[in-house]
């Protein structure tokens, strides 16, 4: 039964007529991805849905290809479309798409964090087909004391002007030793399940927008405050939350002053051993007084 209602779910998700999805009458890379939906086989599905994205320019087959995408992540949220391990020297890739909406202007940048006990040289993150993200970036290592096992936290930040389309991208990394690995990454399109904003000048809200994924872990609601210290934003407060989510700024023991406020809401899913992740991410200026 539960393999039924599975397909039913599907058939009812996509649109399967004669003019957009031919699917039942060719044997086509998107035939397959249908077909390897159905019989969840999904790794090799995945391989269809990259080799789709690579041949079609339609705009209403991207949708479509979006929305089988999204699908098979209500499987198991992504884990099973790649059992390919990363290479014994990337110990963790994490994929980070940021919408920061601001008084009077939004932003939007993707990060990869790429965690490796040897020195990389670079982590390149291009658009299908070699369209570049963008020209405006930055290149960084950080040494934390939680890095996994020793290893360094090295991060690719990309500052765009629009939001990343959804589709197809290739992401190649390498060491300063000429070693390299590269992978497909597909980026989906769709509304969060849970989001935040603005009620009030010092409180937010969480919506609620549709039922979670109960295969994907629940969404991370960040607090930080910034400081404006030696004419740069400095980190100096924050707090993760994954479930009981406050609606206002805990008492800090910051000083009197004004301050930059941020909350974000992060979804988080997999593809295959590489997490990728969706934060929205509303700040404003925030004033703490004596009286507080």
């Amino acid at each position: 039964m539960r393999k039924i209602a599975f397909i039913v779910g599907t058939l009812c998700c996509v649109p399967l007529t004669a003019n957009s999805v031919e699917w039942f009458e060719s044997n086509s890379p998107l035939t397959q991805a249908h077909q390897r939906l159905l019989n969840n086989d999904l790794e090799n599905m995945f391989v269809s849905l990259v080799e789709v994205w690579q041949l079609e320019h339609n705009k209403n087959i991207k949708n479509h290809l979006n929305d089988l995408l999204l699908q098979a992540l209500t499987v198991d949220c992504g884990k099973g479309l790649d059992a390919n391990p990363l290479p014994s020297w990337i110990s963790s890739i994490n994929i980070r798409r940021l919408d920061i909406r601001s008084p009077g202007r939004d932003a939007y940048q993707v990060l990869v964090d790429a965690k490796s006990p040897k020195e990389l040289k670079s982590i390149e993150l291009t658009q299908w087909v070699d369209k570049p993200l963008s020209g405006d970036t930055t290149f960084s290592k950080i040494n934390r004391d939680n890095v996994t096992q020793g290893s360094t936290s090295f991060i690719k930040r990309y500052n765009l002007n629009n939001k990343p389309d959804m589709g197809l991208y290739r992401l190649d990394i390498s060491t300063s030793e000429n070693e390299s690995w590269s992978t497909w990454v597909i980026f989906t399109e769709s509304r969060a399940k849970q989001t935040v904003r603005w009620a009030s000048k010092d409180q937010w809200t969480v919506d609620k927008n549709a039922l979670l994924n109960r295969f994907c872990p629940l969404p991370k609601l960040d607090i930080n405050v910034y400081d404006y210290i030696d004419g740069k934003y400095k980190e100096v407060w924050s707090k993760e939350y994954e479930s009981d989510y406050p609606t206002t700024l805990e008492t800090t023991d910051l000083a009197p002053d004004r301050y930059i406020l941020a909350v974000s809401m992060t979804h988080l899913r997999w593809q295959g051993p590489i997490s990728i992740e969706q934060s929205q991410v509303i700040s404003k200026t925030y004033d703490i007084s004596v009286e507080e």
